[in-house]
C-alpha cells in the first residue's frame, strides 16, 4: 500500500559515509541519503511529501518555508527522520532549528478546513559517519543494544523508550534492566543499513502505533 512520507533531515551535514555518484565529486550529504531513499520509494509507489532534490527553500522567508512545510507535513500519514552525526547545531535553541519543529508538526492532530490530520507514524533512521559507524548514536554489547537517545533532539528523545506499559526483563548476563520486544518507542529508531533493505517492514511497523496511541506516552511539543 503507497503512502505519503515526510523526510526529515539536516540538508546539508556532510558528517555521512560517502555515497559514491556517478559524476559526482563533492561530498556526500545527508540529501544524497534522501536521494537513494526516494528512489526506492518511488519503486514502491510510495510518495514522498519533503522538498524536491534541487528545491532551494533556504532563499524564502521563514514564514514562507514554515508555510510550504506544514503543507507537506499535514498531507503525509508517515514522517522519517533521518539522524545524522552534525544534524543539531550546539549554537542554537532546539526550537530555533527546523528538525523539531518538523517532528512536532507532525506528532499533532491538526484541522483544516473540515480536514483532519492525524498524529504521524515515526521512524528514526540512523545514518552512518564517515567511517561508515553508528556508535554515535547506537552500540551493541553481548546483551543489549544502547541508543544514545540523549544525544538527539528533545522531543526525539522524549518519544523513544516510552511505552506505558513497559516490556522491561532483567539481564542473567550483566544483571540490568533491559527493553524488550519492537514496540518500546514511538519514533521508532533503526540503523540505515537494516531499514534500506526492509523499507516497507519498518513502515508497516510504525503505521501500526497510528492505532495504538494510548500506549504511548507522546510528547507534541518541542521541549528544553
Amino acid at each position: 500500500m503507497a503512502r505519503k512520507i515526510f523526510i526529515s533531515y539536516k540538508y546539508g551535514d556532510t558528517g555521512v559515509q560517502h555515497i559514491p555518484r556517478y559524476g559526482e565529486y563533492d561530498a556526500t550529504t545527508a540529501r544524497h541519503y534522501v536521494d537513494v531513499l526516494q528512489t526506492k520509494l518511488d519503486v514502491a509507489d510510495h510518495i514522498n511529501k519533503g522538498e524536491n532534490d534541487g528545491e532551494d527553500m533556504s532563499k524564502f522567508k521563514d514564514e514562507t518555508i514554515e508555510s510550504n512545510l506544514r503543507n507537506k507535513i499535514f498531507d503525509s500519514s508517515i514522517t522519517i527522520v533521518l539522524i545524522s552525526k552534525n544534524m543539531k547545531d550546539p549554537y542554537l535553541a532546539e526550537d530555533d532549528q527546523w528538525i523539531p519543529w518538523e517532528i512536532a508538526y507532525s506528532m499533532k492532530e491538526i484541522t483544516r478546513n473540515g480536514r483532519t490530520s492525524g498524529t504521524n507514524a515515526m521512524l528514526a533512521v540512523v545514518l552512518p559517519d564517515e567511517n561508515g559507524n553508528y556508535s554515535y548514536v547506537v552500540n551493541h554489547y553481548q546483551c543489549v543494544t544502547v541508543w544514545n537517545v540523549a544525544s538527539l533532539f528533545k522531543i526525539i528523545e522524549s518519544n523513544m523508550f516510552n511505552r506505558n506499559q513497559k516490556n522491561l526483563i532483567r539481564c542473567v548476563t550483566c544483571g540490568g534492566i533491559h527493553h524488550t520486544g519492537q514496540d518500546h518507542s514511538y519514533i521508532h529508531p533503526v540503523k540505515w543499513c537494516d531499514f534500506i533493505i526492509n523499507i516497507d517492514g519498518y513502515l508497516n511497523h510504525v503505521i501500526g502505533h497510528q492505532s495504538n496511541l494510548d500506549s504511548f506516552d507522546i510528547v507534541k511539543e518541542i521541549t528544553h
